[in-house]
Protein backbone atom coordinates (compact mmCIF):
# COMPACT_ATOMS: atom_id res chain seq x y z
CA UNK A 1 0.00 0.00 0.00
CA UNK A 2 2.84 2.22 0.87
CA UNK A 3 4.57 1.67 -2.09
CA UNK A 4 1.33 2.39 -4.27
CA UNK A 5 0.72 5.94 -2.17
CA UNK A 6 4.23 7.14 -2.73
CA UNK A 7 3.80 5.94 -6.89
CA UNK A 8 1.23 8.17 -7.16
CA UNK A 9 2.87 11.18 -5.28
CA UNK A 10 5.93 10.30 -7.73
CA UNK A 11 3.70 10.92 -11.00
CA UNK A 12 2.20 13.80 -9.71
CA UNK A 13 4.85 15.17 -8.51
CA UNK A 14 6.54 14.47 -11.97
CA UNK A 15 3.51 16.78 -13.50
CA UNK A 16 2.51 19.40 -11.29
CA UNK A 17 4.74 18.74 -7.79
CA UNK A 18 6.61 22.31 -8.07
CA UNK A 19 3.11 24.26 -8.96
CA UNK A 20 1.61 22.47 -5.64
CA UNK A 21 4.75 23.29 -3.51
CA UNK A 22 5.03 26.80 -4.45
CA UNK A 23 1.01 27.20 -3.63
CA UNK A 24 1.67 25.18 -0.44
CA UNK A 25 4.47 27.85 0.83
CA UNK A 26 2.30 31.06 0.10
CA UNK A 27 -0.69 29.43 1.84
CA UNK A 28 1.33 28.59 4.70
CA UNK A 29 3.06 32.06 4.94
CA UNK A 30 -0.74 33.47 5.07
CA UNK A 31 -1.11 31.37 8.17
CA UNK A 32 -2.91 28.00 6.92
CA UNK A 33 -1.48 25.09 8.15
CA UNK A 34 -0.35 22.47 5.32
CA UNK A 35 -0.44 18.70 4.81
CA UNK A 36 3.38 19.16 4.15
CA UNK A 37 5.81 21.68 5.76
CA UNK A 38 7.19 24.86 4.10
CA UNK A 39 10.52 23.48 5.07
CA UNK A 40 10.22 20.58 2.67
CA UNK A 41 8.11 22.29 -0.31
CA UNK A 42 11.35 24.23 -0.19
CA UNK A 43 13.81 21.69 0.30
CA UNK A 44 11.72 19.96 -2.81
CA UNK A 45 12.45 22.85 -5.35
CA UNK A 46 15.94 22.56 -4.28
CA UNK A 47 16.30 19.22 -5.41
CA UNK A 48 13.76 19.34 -8.83
CA UNK A 49 15.69 22.67 -9.83
CA UNK A 50 19.23 21.95 -8.92
CA UNK A 51 20.49 21.14 -12.18
CA UNK A 52 20.75 24.84 -13.19
CA UNK A 53 22.45 27.53 -11.04
CA UNK A 54 20.45 30.77 -12.77
CA UNK A 55 16.85 28.61 -12.36
CA UNK A 56 17.66 28.03 -8.83
CA UNK A 57 18.93 31.94 -8.16
CA UNK A 58 15.74 32.64 -9.84
CA UNK A 59 13.86 30.23 -7.83
CA UNK A 60 15.79 31.65 -4.25
CA UNK A 61 14.43 35.19 -5.16
CA UNK A 62 10.74 33.76 -6.25
CA UNK A 63 10.95 32.36 -2.88
CA UNK A 64 11.64 35.24 -1.03
CA UNK A 65 9.37 37.38 -2.35
CA UNK A 66 6.36 34.83 -1.98
CA UNK A 67 7.30 34.37 1.71
CA UNK A 68 7.12 38.17 2.19
CA UNK A 69 3.67 38.38 0.28
CA UNK A 70 2.53 35.06 2.37
CA UNK A 71 2.90 36.69 5.86
CA UNK A 72 2.02 40.47 4.82
CA UNK A 73 -1.21 38.48 3.95
CA UNK A 74 -1.02 37.85 7.56
CA UNK A 75 0.34 40.73 8.92
CA UNK A 76 -3.11 42.68 7.17
CA UNK A 77 -5.44 40.73 8.51
CA UNK A 78 -4.10 41.12 12.21
CA UNK A 79 -3.61 44.91 11.85
CA UNK A 80 -7.40 44.89 10.52
CA UNK A 81 -8.73 42.56 12.74
CA UNK A 82 -6.23 42.94 15.96
CA UNK A 83 -7.38 40.73 18.99
CA UNK A 84 -10.38 39.16 17.50
CA UNK A 85 -7.94 37.46 14.57
CA UNK A 86 -6.28 35.89 17.88
CA UNK A 87 -9.04 34.91 20.11
CA UNK A 88 -11.27 33.55 17.26
CA UNK A 89 -11.48 30.34 14.97
CA UNK A 90 -8.67 31.27 13.42
CA UNK A 91 -6.40 31.76 15.80
CA UNK A 92 -7.82 28.92 17.66
CA UNK A 93 -6.33 26.47 14.36
CA UNK A 94 -3.04 28.84 14.10
CA UNK A 95 -2.36 28.43 17.58
CA UNK A 96 -2.27 32.12 17.78
CA UNK A 97 -2.67 31.56 21.72
CA UNK A 98 -2.58 35.11 23.79
CA UNK A 99 0.80 33.94 25.38
CA UNK A 100 2.66 33.25 22.47
CA UNK A 101 1.44 36.28 20.73
CA UNK A 102 2.78 37.95 23.93
CA UNK A 103 5.83 36.44 23.84
CA UNK A 104 6.42 37.90 20.07
CA UNK A 105 5.16 41.48 21.07
CA UNK A 106 7.80 41.35 23.90
CA UNK A 107 10.23 40.43 21.38
CA UNK A 108 9.72 43.27 19.17
CA UNK A 109 9.63 45.96 22.37
CA UNK A 110 13.20 44.31 23.57
CA UNK A 111 15.02 43.53 20.18
CA UNK A 112 12.87 45.93 17.37
CA UNK A 113 13.25 44.50 13.58
CA UNK A 114 15.69 41.39 14.99
CA UNK A 115 12.93 39.99 16.45
CA UNK A 116 11.44 39.43 13.28
CA UNK A 117 14.15 38.23 11.71
CA UNK A 118 14.91 35.67 14.11
CA UNK A 119 11.22 34.74 14.94
CA UNK A 120 11.29 32.44 11.69
CA UNK A 121 13.72 30.24 12.94
CA UNK A 122 11.65 29.78 16.57
CA UNK A 123 9.04 26.79 16.26
CA UNK A 124 5.57 28.37 16.68
CA UNK A 125 6.55 31.79 16.57
CA UNK A 126 6.46 32.58 12.73
CA UNK A 127 2.50 33.16 12.59
CA UNK A 128 2.59 34.58 15.95
CA UNK A 129 5.42 37.50 15.12
CA UNK A 130 3.04 38.56 11.68
CA UNK A 131 0.48 38.66 13.91
CA UNK A 132 1.88 41.10 16.59
CA UNK A 133 3.40 43.09 14.35
CA UNK A 134 0.10 44.00 12.63
CA UNK A 135 -1.56 43.79 16.30
CA UNK A 136 1.18 46.58 17.79
CA UNK A 137 1.18 48.64 14.21
CA UNK A 138 4.12 48.03 13.60
CA UNK A 139 5.48 49.66 10.07
CA UNK A 140 5.21 48.00 7.26
CA UNK A 141 8.51 49.07 5.93
CA UNK A 142 9.92 47.42 8.88
CA UNK A 143 8.10 44.62 8.67
CA UNK A 144 8.94 44.01 4.82
CA UNK A 145 12.31 44.59 5.16
CA UNK A 146 13.09 42.31 8.46
CA UNK A 147 10.91 39.41 6.98
CA UNK A 148 12.87 39.91 3.73
CA UNK A 149 16.24 39.34 4.94
CA UNK A 150 14.55 36.69 7.22
CA UNK A 151 13.40 35.09 4.42
CA UNK A 152 16.52 35.14 1.94
CA UNK A 153 18.67 33.35 4.73
CA UNK A 154 15.67 31.10 5.06
CA UNK A 155 15.11 29.82 1.93
CA UNK A 156 18.74 30.01 0.75
CA UNK A 157 19.16 27.42 3.65
CA UNK A 158 16.37 25.15 2.72
CA UNK A 159 16.90 25.31 -0.87
CA UNK A 160 20.54 24.26 -0.32
CA UNK A 161 19.75 21.41 2.11
CA UNK A 162 17.26 20.16 -0.99
CA UNK A 163 20.34 20.51 -3.36
CA UNK A 164 22.62 19.05 -1.21
CA UNK A 165 20.43 16.23 0.29
CA UNK A 166 17.19 15.84 -1.67
CA UNK A 167 18.62 12.97 -3.88
CA UNK A 168 19.34 11.16 -1.13
CA UNK A 169 16.33 11.54 0.67
CA UNK A 170 14.28 10.86 -2.73
CA UNK A 171 16.21 7.58 -2.67
CA UNK A 172 15.69 6.29 0.53
CA UNK A 173 11.84 7.27 -0.15
CA UNK A 174 12.09 4.72 -3.02
CA UNK A 175 13.96 2.36 -0.74
CA UNK A 176 11.55 2.81 2.00
CA UNK A 177 8.27 3.86 0.93
CA UNK A 178 6.57 4.10 4.37
CA UNK A 179 8.72 7.09 4.84
CA UNK A 180 6.71 9.18 2.46
CA UNK A 181 3.83 8.97 4.40
CA UNK A 182 5.43 10.22 7.59
CA UNK A 183 5.90 13.89 6.18
CA UNK A 184 2.18 15.08 6.34
CA UNK A 185 1.75 13.85 10.02
CA UNK A 186 3.10 17.26 11.28
CA UNK A 187 1.06 19.37 9.60
CA UNK A 188 -1.81 16.85 9.86
CA UNK A 189 -1.51 16.65 13.85
CA UNK A 190 -1.38 20.65 14.22
CA UNK A 191 -4.59 20.52 12.12
CA UNK A 192 -6.42 18.07 13.96
CA UNK A 193 -5.34 19.25 17.47
CA UNK A 194 -6.63 23.32 15.83
CA UNK A 195 -9.70 21.44 14.91
CA UNK A 196 -9.94 19.59 18.13
CA UNK A 197 -9.41 22.77 20.53
CA UNK A 198 -11.96 24.43 18.59
CA UNK A 199 -14.36 21.96 19.07
CA UNK A 200 -14.05 22.00 22.66
CA UNK A 201 -14.54 25.83 22.48
CA UNK A 202 -17.37 25.57 20.89
CA UNK A 203 -18.76 22.87 23.28
CA UNK A 204 -17.92 25.11 26.42
CA UNK A 205 -19.76 28.17 24.45
CA UNK A 206 -23.23 26.15 23.86
CA UNK A 207 -22.68 24.82 27.31
CA UNK A 208 -22.86 28.64 29.06
CA UNK A 209 -26.52 29.18 30.14
CA UNK A 210 -28.15 32.15 28.42
CA UNK A 211 -28.43 35.61 30.82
Amino acid sequence: MAKGVVDVEGAVQQQIGVEIAIAGIYLEESGLPMAVPSEVSVGYLGQRLSKSPSVLFATWLGLTALIVLGSTNLFVASRRFGQRLIAGRIGTALHLTPSRVARAQSWIARWGPLAIVVSRYVPGLRWAMAVACGSLGVGYRTFWFSTTISAAIWAGLMLTLGVTVGDAVARTIVTHPWIGLLLPLPAATMLTIGLARLLVRRQAVASVPAS
